[in-house]
């Protein structure tokens, strides 16, 4: 059975925050599509293994717009666990030198206004960073 979630976003198109709305789409032989509406209209579709992979190509394909969400934030990044077994909703807030713990996982879909306007590309070069840190600190 497929399955559809709708959940509501904020995000900056032409310098204004407004509002749109994800169409999470999952079917069970775990394929995720992501859709993103804004004022009704659908403004780009992404498929792919997980959530958070749709959601970097989404914005790659609309580069003009900033997601207030925490998948969008520069430190934030799933594990490999997170992508497999909870097909990449959640994801770990991370930390220079600091391992990734329970009470650090979030939404990537919840509301997030600080360090957002970066690249895919920007972010796993700080994911990558991040886990090169890790080796630095024991």
């Amino acid at each position: 059975m497929i399955c559809v979630n709708e959940r509501k976003i904020k995000i900056i198109i032409n310098g204004e925050m407004e509002e749109a709305k994800l169409h999470l789409i999952d079917s069970p032989d775990r394929h995720c599509c992501l859709r993103i509406f804004h004022n009704n209209n659908q403004l780009a579709e992404s498929n792919g293994i997980d959530y958070f992979s749709c959601f970097i190509d989404l914005r790659n394909q609309l580069k003009d717009i900033v997601f207030l969400c925490k998948g969008a934030k520069i430190n934030v990044f799933p594990s490999a666990m997170q992508r497999d077994m909870g097909l990449g909703i959640t994801a770990y807030e991370t930390k220079l030198g600091q391992y990734g713990l329970p009470e650090n996982q979030v939404h990537i879909f919840d509301f997030e206004d600080k360090d957002v306007d970066v690249t895919p590309e920007e972010q796993a070069k700080f994911h990558y960073q991040w886990f090169e840190s890790l080796g630095k600190s024991n």
